[in-house]
C-alpha cells in the first residue's frame, strides 16, 4: 500500500482513525530503530583527535573540554528513564536519600495493587515523576513530594496522616499538587477557569507544586499511548495550550520543548510522521554537516579567543519549533534554512561579548537577527546572545552564546534556584515571579471569572516585549501592550494619573502598540483618571483589572440601578415580569457561584458589563432563558447632527462645534475642542494623532481648549461605531455575537464577515448605532465571554481633520 502526502501538513489518502493508529506504530518503531543506528554507528567512529566529541540529547553534538574521550550516542531524552528505587537514590545526594526512601516506600505501600492503563503497577509513575525531578536538580522535598504527589488522592491517607510522617513543606507540596491534579478540561469554558485558579493560586504559595504537576504531565504525555484517542487528543491539546507555555514562563526549556514535541505527535499525527521522516532522509548528512561545523567553530576559537571557550554543541531544533516556523510563515520544509543551531559555552559574560564579535567576522551575520539578553535579560531571567549568521558552507545556523550559570537558568529555570540555592543573589527568585504575584492579585480581586483565560493567554503565555522608562528601568509586557499597560506597570497611581505618552520622545496615543525595545515616557497629571475606553486598549489583565475598579468605585450607584435596568430589560424582551424583590430573591442564589458577596456586588458586574444579563437568567431560571425574544423594531434610531453636540467647552455649552471625521468621538469619550479658523470649534478625541501632532506643534497648541460632554443631554441620541470581533470559526457565532449586541439594545447598521480557513477564524465587522461609551463598553464587556474569543475591540478612525 502506497500514502501519499504533499507537504508537512498534507493529508494521507486514508481515514483519520487508520492514518493515526499507522502512524503511532510508525513514529514508535522509527524512532527505536533510528537510536540503536545511531548508537551502532557512532560507537564503530572515533572522535577528533584534537578534542572530544559527544554526541547527546535528541543528536546533539558537543565539542569541549573534560569531556570522555570517544564518540557514543546518548539515547535518552531530556529525562531519564528508571524502573527502580535504587536507581533513583544513586541519582539523589546522599544525603537526601533517606527521606527519598522513606517517601518511595510509604507510596510504594499505599498504591499497592494499583495499576495504570499500561498494566504497569502504579508506582511506577510517581517514581517516573520523581526521577524527572532529580534531573531538574530540585530540592530533597520536592522530590518526595514527587512520589507522594497522588497519595492524599488515591489512597485513604488523610493530610494529617502525612504531616505525621513527613516534616513541612512536603505535606504542602502534596496538598498543593492534589487540589490541582483533576486538570482535566471539561467541555465548558467555566470549569477550566476554575481549574487554572486553584492552580495558580497554589502556585503563589509555593512554586514547586506547579514544578511536580509539570513533571506528572511530563510522565503522563510519554504514556498517552495507552489511552483512547478522545483522551490523547484531550490531554495534548491541555498540554500545547497551558503546561508547555506554563514551563516555558517559568524558564524551564528543556521541558517546554519536551512537552510540545509529545503533544505534536498525537495532535498532529500526519505533520510529525511527515517531519520525522524528511528529517530522517538527511539524518546522516546532517550529523555530519553538524560535526564538521561545530569543529571549524571550534578550532577557530580556540585560536583567537582569549578566554577560555568551554563547549560548542550543535543541535538540531525540535521538532515543534520547526513545525510552528514552517506554519506561520508559509513555508515548506525545504525552505527552511535554519534547521540548526550552535550553543556556545563560556567562563564571563566579557567573553560572550569577544566570541560574538569573532563570530561575526568569520560568518556574515543576518540583519535584525541579533538579541541581546544578557544585557537585558528576559522577566524569567533567561540570559544569552543570540545571533544568526551565514555560517558554516553557507548554512544559516542560529547561535546562542551564554556562561555556564546562564546554561543552567536557560535549560532548569525556576528549578535551578534549588541547584544554586547557596547562591540567590544571582537567582534572583522573587524577580522571576514577579508575573505570578500581579496574576495572583489580579485573580484574588477580580470576580469575573470568565476573563482569567484570556489573561493567561495574553499576560502569561503571549509573546513579550521589553520596553524601557526614561531612566532605564526594564520592564516585559505581552505583545501589543499599550502605554496605559506600561503605566499600570509601573504603579497603580502612574496608571490613574496618566494622560499622555512618549515612545521614543515622540508624543502618541494611548492605544499606540508597543515595540521591543521602546523607550516609554508616562505623562501625568493630577487632574488625569481612568475613562471607559481605555479599556477597549489595555491589553494585560492587571490595567484592565485597576481601570474598572476606578471607574466602579466612582459610579457605585449608577452601576446598580444599569445592572438592575439590564435584568428588567432581557426579561421584559422575553415577555417576563418580576417585582425588584422577587429579582434579588433570585440574584441571592447567584452569588456563590459568581463569588460576590452581595446583590449589590452582583448588579456593579451586571451594569459594568463584566456578567451578562443573560447570561445571569440563564442561571436563575433556565425556562426564562428558554423563552423567545421578542424581534427587535426595524427602526432606525436618527443620527445626531453635527451642529447641535451637546458639548461644552471651556466651561460654557458652545453652539457652533462639530465632531471630527477622523476619530469620531462619541458620549463618555475623552476630548478636546480645536479652533478650525473659519469652521468653529471641532471636537476631537483626546488621542487623536492629529491632536497629539497640534500639542507638539507651538503655533497650535494656544488653538486647543477644554471640553467635556454634557451629561444630561446626550442620551437620546445616536452615535455610529465600528466595531472589530475576531474569534475561532465555528457554526453559530454570527449569531451568538448579534444576539449579545441587541441584548444591549445596539442598533446594528451594517455587518461584514470573513473567514480565514487556513487558521481557522472568522472576523466580523459591524457598524453600530450607540448612546454612548458605556453602552458600547458593555457589549464589548459581554462579547469577551464569547468561548474562542482571540479580540472584540471599537475601532477608532484615522485621517486628517
Amino acid at each position: 500500500m502506497v500514502f501519499a502526502f504533499d507537504n508537512v501538513a498534507g493529508v494521507w489518502m486514508i481515514p483519520a482513525l487508520i492514518r493515526r493508529l499507522i502512524c503511532r506504530e510508525w513514529v514508535e518503531s522509527t524512532m527505536l530503530k533510528d537510536q540503536n543506528q545511531q548508537l551502532e554507528e557512532c560507537q564503530a567512529s572515533p572522535g577528533s583527535p584534537s578534542s572530544t566529541t559527544v554526541p547527546i540529547l535528541h543528536g546533539e553534538i558537543t565539542i569541549g573540554e573534560g569531556l570522555t574521550q570517544g564518540a557514543t550516542f546518548q539515547t535518552d531524552e531530556s529525562f531519564h528513564e528508571i524502573s527502580s528505587i535504587e536507581q533513583l537514590l544513586e541519582l539523589t545526594q546522599p544525603e537526601n536519600r533517606d527521606v527519598v526512601r522513606r517517601a518511595y516506600e510509604l507510596a510504594d505501600r499505599l498504591h499497592a495493587g494499583q495499576v495504570r492503563s499500561s498494566g504497569e503497577p502504579y508506582i511506577r509513575h510517581p517514581l517516573m515523576v520523581a526521577c524527572y525531578l532529580t534531573d531538574l536538580n530540585m530540592d530533597a522535598p520536592t522530590i518526595a513530594a514527587g512520589l507522594l504527589h497522588d497519595v492524599l488522592e488515591d489512597t485513604e491517607l488523610t493530610r494529617e496522616e502525612l504531616e505525621e510522617q513527613f516534616p513541612e513543606p512536603i505535606p504542602s507540596i502534596v496538598q498543593g499538587v492534589t487540589k490541582i491534579s483533576r486538570i482535566n478540561f471539561q467541555t465548558t469554558r467555566e470549569a477550566q477557569v476554575e481549574n487554572l485558579r486553584l492552580m495558580f493560586l497554589a502556585m503563589a504559595k509555593d512554586v514547586r507544586v506547579v514544578i511536580v504537576k509539570l513533571c506528572d504531565r511530563l510522565h503522563n504525555m510519554k504514556t498517552l499511548k495507552y489511552l483512547s484517542e478522545e483522551k490523547q487528543v484531550k490531554i495534548s491539546q491541555e498540554t500545547l495550550d497551558i503546561y508547555a507555555p506554563l514551563a516555558n514562563r517559568l524558564g524551564m526549556s528543556l521541558l517546554k520543548s519536551e512537552l510540545e514535541d509529545l503533544a505534536m505527535r498525537w495532535l498532529l499525527p500526519d505533520a510529525y510522521r511527515s517531519l520525522a521522516e524528511k528529517i530522517a532522509l538527511k539524518r546522516d548528512a546532517r550529523r555530519r554537516f553538524v560535526h564538521e561545523s561545530v569543529q571549524f567553530l571550534w578550532n577557530h576559537l580556540q585560536r583567537e579567543a582569549s578566554g577560555r571557550v568551554l563547549s560548542i554543541t550543535g543541535r538540531p531544533k525540535h521538532f515543534y519549533s520547526i513545525y510552528k516556523k514552517m506554519k506561520a510563515q508559509g513555508l515548506t520544509f525545504d525552505q527552511i534554512y535554519d534547521l540548526n543551531a550552535m550553543r556556545i559555552l563560556c567562563e564571563s559574560t566579557s567573553e560572550c561579548y569577544e566570541i560574538m564579535g569573532l563570530i561575526h567576522h568569520i560568518w556574515p551575520p543576518l540583519p535584525g537577527r541579533f538579541k541581546d539578553y544578557i544585557g537585558v535579560p528576559k522577566k524569567n531571567m533567561y540570559q544569552s546572545l543570540h545571533t544568526t549568521v551565514m555560517g558554516f558552507k553557507g548554512v544559516v545556523t542560529e547561535i546562542q552564546i551564554r556562561t555556564r550559570n546562564m546554561h543552567q537558568i536557560a535549560e532548569y529555570g525556576i528549578a535551578a534556584h534549588w541547584k544554586y540555592k547557596e547562591q540567590r543573589d544571582n537567582i534572583k527568585l522573587d524577580e522571576r515571579l514577579v508575573w505570578l504575584r500581579q496574576l495572583t492579585e489580579w485573580i484574588s480581586d477580580e470576580n469575573e471569572s470568565s476573563g482569567l483565560l484570556d489573561a493567561l493567554k495574553k499576560d502569561v503565555f503571549a509573546d513579550h516585549v521589553l520596553c524601557f522608562t526614561p531612566k532605564g528601568d526594564v520592564y516585559e509586557l505581552p505583545a501589543k501592550a499599550t502605554p496605559i499597560d506600561f503605566a499600570f506597570s509601573i504603579h497603580t497611581e502612574i496608571g490613574y494619573r496618566c494622560v499622555g505618552a512618549k515612545v521614543n520622545s515622540r508624543m502618541v496615543n494611548l492605544r499606540t502598540k508597543l515595540q521591543n525595545g521602546d523607550v516609554v515616557e508616562i505623562l501625568t497629571s493630577q487632574t488625569g483618571h481612568p475613562s471607559r475606553d481605555w479599556l477597549e486598549y489595555a491589553r494585560t489583565g492587571r490595567a484592565r483589572q485597576k481601570i474598572k475598579h476606578y471607574l466602579k468605585g466612582k459610579n457605585l450607584d449608577e452601576l446598580v440601578d444599569n445592572g438592575r435596568k439590564e435584568l428588567n430589560r432581557v426579561l421584559q424582551d422575553r415577555g417576563i415580569e418580576v417585582s425588584n424583590a422577587e429579582l434579588d430573591d433570585q440574584l441571592k442564589n447567584l452569588l456563590s457561584a459568581y463569588k460576590m458577596n452581595t446583590v449589590e456586588d452582583l448588579l456593579v458586574e451586571i451594569g459594568f458589563g463584566s456578567i451578562s444579563a443573560s447570561a445571569s437568567i440563564a442561571r436563575m431560571n433556565p425556562e426564562w432563558a428558554r423563552r423567545s425574544r421578542k424581534p427587535p423594531k426595524k427602526r432606525r434610531p436618527a443620527p445626531t447632527k453635527a451642529s447641535s453636540q451637546p458639548i461644552h467647552i471651556g466651561g460654557i455649552q458652545a453652539a457652533n462645534v462639530r465632531i471630527a471625521n477622523c476619530c469620531k468621538p462619541i458620549p463618555g469619550d475623552p476630548i478636546v475642542g480645536f479652533i478650525t479658523r473659519g469652521r468653529g470649534v471641532t471636537v476631537h478625541s483626546e488621542s487623536c494623532p492629529n491632536v497629539l501632532r497640534a500639542r507638539e506643534r507651538p503655533q497650535d497648541y494656544e488653538r486647543i481648549l477644554e471640553a467635556d460632554w454634557n451629561p444630561d443631554a446626550h442620551h437620546e441620541t445616536n452615535h455610529a461605531v465600528t466595531l472589530r470581533v475576531d474569534a475561532e470559526d465555528r457554526n453559530g457565532l454570527l449569531n451568538e455575537v448579534t444576539g449579545i449586541i441587541s441584548d444591549h439594545h445596539i442598533f446594528i447598521e451594517k455587518c461584514n464577515t470573513s473567514s480565514d480557513r487556513r487558521r481557522g477564524t472568522a472576523t466580523l465587522t459591524f457598524e453600530l448605532m450607540v448612546r454612548d461609551v458605556d453602552q458600547i463598553a458593555r457589549a464589548l464587556g459581554a462579547l469577551r465571554s464569547i468561548p474562542g474569543l482571540i479580540s472584540a475591540e471599537r475601532k477608532r478612525r484615522g485621517g486628517k481633520d
